[in-house]
């Protein structure tokens, strides 16, 4: 039997330079990006209440999800630990990075490495971090959905273990199924460059991926109908979940309409945090204009050689590259945010391969110049992706500092009351915080991707902070359970931090946050 030290080696020598090359990619930005995330525990209003979670399941429509957490709740693995959580995702997102690199199949080093960095910093995980509780689930389906796409494509009988692996990563977040789409139209548009594929083997492989994308959503709503009838629970209407899959026809000129606006916007406007500043809107424009020459050249020959029908598959598969990157506003009718725009980082990653893919069939000094043009473009947008990684991260660290300091006082305050004693309830009244002494820094306006720098000390969770950061754990009860009389009194106390804002009221300490006591 072999020694543990030969089985590794055995199993490094069996792993490809690619593979090799973005994974290690993909940790080392990572830590440049998120080890400020990683080695400080900064909590935004989800987290406070996931902090020994794993996030919202059935409901959600997530159940693959409760599968997984199940299984980690019963390891005592449920606990939302920034360095541990923080290196799982990053290593399933590296081995993740080293399957797509495989799968494209490129020569350059420097194009593996750009496509492991890429899948780590993108703004889209930066927002994940923010839920660190229930990171390493997400990066479990982004690999689940990986693996899915190399099985369906490497393997003959991998149709119905890809479907399996594809509805469970769908059962963790749903918002991951256009990054599946736009992987299967990214591998179909670089068949178009081998001579070996003909137009009907492209056609025939691409009718086998739309396939495994149907019988997967399938399998995916099937489980979920089931675990919501096994657990008698409704789905919610939290960021259109409850109608995720309809679609009205009516509405069509619309998506398409918004589709176009935020695919090409993304050179002008900040779409959804990928497009925030004038360096990562350069990156996208340069990379986008050395696409469309690509493909454009490639349509031109094949029309010249006279293979139309391959020609006509090019132009077909370049919109619907388009439509599945933007797939998720199919998806949903709205409430949709940077976490669900992951698919967006073919923006970045694809023409890394386009052009590889040109540079083997034939070494022109353009081609060469193009390839030292998109590699420094997208060079610079990784870097500018960790900034704002780690400009993300000491904004919430502000926040955090700023609603520390905030409860810390009014804790100070609640237990100084003449006729204070431990046993008291607390009634904190108010929806929003309305307090003007609460700072607001401007200057962190370009971080605000996890709210503004006071939203912390204003959140819905605002409970759980005072218990799990201040330690204070009073019974806390609702405005409705104080008598008439005590309501009354309370209507007419000032705002906090106002003096006479905080009062003993019949043997109950009251907090006025705000006049506003229900939600509109």
């Amino acid at each position: 039997m072999d020694r543990v030290d030969d089985v590794l080696k055995k199993a490094y020598k069996k792993v490809s330079r690619r593979f090799r090359t973005a994974f290690a990619a993909a940790i080392i930005a990572g830590l440049v990006a998120h080890m400020y995330m990683f080695t400080n525990k900064l909590p935004n209003f989800d987290d406070l209440i996931g902090i020994n979670s794993f996030g919202a399941t059935f409901r959600n429509g997530r159940w693959f999800l409760w599968v997984v957490g199940a299984i980690a709740y019963h390891l005592d693995l449920v606990f939302s630990l920034p360095w541990i959580n923080g290196l799982i995702t990053l290593l399933l997102l590296g081995v993740s990075a080293g399957i797509m690199a495989d799968l494209f199949g490129m020569k350059s080093r420097s194009a593996n490495a750009l496509l492991g960095a890429a899948l780590v910093v993108f703004p889209s995980w930066t927002g994940t971090f923010f839920y660190m509780f229930t990171a390493p689930y997400y990066a479990l389906a982004v690999l689940l959905s990986v693996v899915s796409v190399r099985l369906m494509v490497l393997c003959k009988k991998g149709l119905l273990p890809s479907v399996l692996l594809l509805a469970c990563s769908l059962g963790i977040y749903q918002s991951y199924l256009p990054f599946t789409a736009t992987f299967y139209v990214a591998l179909l548009v670089l068949m178009l460059f081998e001579d070996k594929y003909g137009y009907w083997d492209i056609l025939k492989r691409a009718l086998s991926y739309l396939f495994n994308l149907i019988l997967s959503v399938l399998l995916y709503f099937g489980c979920m109908k089931l675990s919501l009838m096994i657990t008698g629970q409704e789905l919610t209407t939290y960021k259109g979940i409850s109608s995720m899959g309809r679609m009205e026809l009516s509405r069509i000129p619309e998506i398409l309409r918004t589709i176009g606006v935020n695919f090409f916007g993304i050179f002008l406007n900040n779409n959804m945090e990928i497009s925030y500043n004038y360096i990562t809107k350069g990156m996208y424009f340069t990379l986008f204009a050395v696409s469309t020459a690509v493909i454009v050249r490639l349509f031109l020959r094949l029309q010249k050689r006279g293979e139309m029908l391959k020609a006509i598959e090019t132009a077909v598969l370049t919109a619907v590259y388009v439509l599945a990157v933007n797939s998720i506003y199919i998806m949903c009718e709205d409430g949709i945010y940077s976490l669900m725009y992951f698919s967006y980082v073919f923006l970045l990653i694809f023409p890394l391969t386009l052009l590889d893919r040109c540079l083997k069939q034939r070494k022109e000094k353009l081609a060469v110049l193009a390839e030292y043009v998109i590699t420094f473009a997208a060079a610079a947008g990784i870097l500018s992706y960790c900034h704002f990684a780690n400009g993300q991260y000491v904004s919430m660290q502000l926040s955090f500092n700023q609603a520390l300091s905030y409860y810390t006082t009014m804790i100070t305050q609640i237990k100084g009351l003449d006729g204070y004693h431990e046993d008291m309830k607390v009634v904190l009244s108010g929806v929003d915080i309305v307090d003007k002494t609460l700072y607001h820094n401007e200057i962190m306006n370009t971080f605000s991707m996890s709210g503004r720098d006071d939203a912390l000390a204003d959140a819905y969770s605002k409970q759980n902070f005072i218990l799990h950061y201040c330690g204070f754990q009073a019974e806390l009860a609702e405005v409705s359970d104080l008598s008439v009389q005590s309501q009354e009194v309370l209507e007419h106390m000032p705002v906090y931090p106002n003096a006479g804002s905080i009062q003993i009221v019949e043997n109950v300490v009251v907090v006025k946050l705000s006049d506003e006591m229900t939600e509109d």
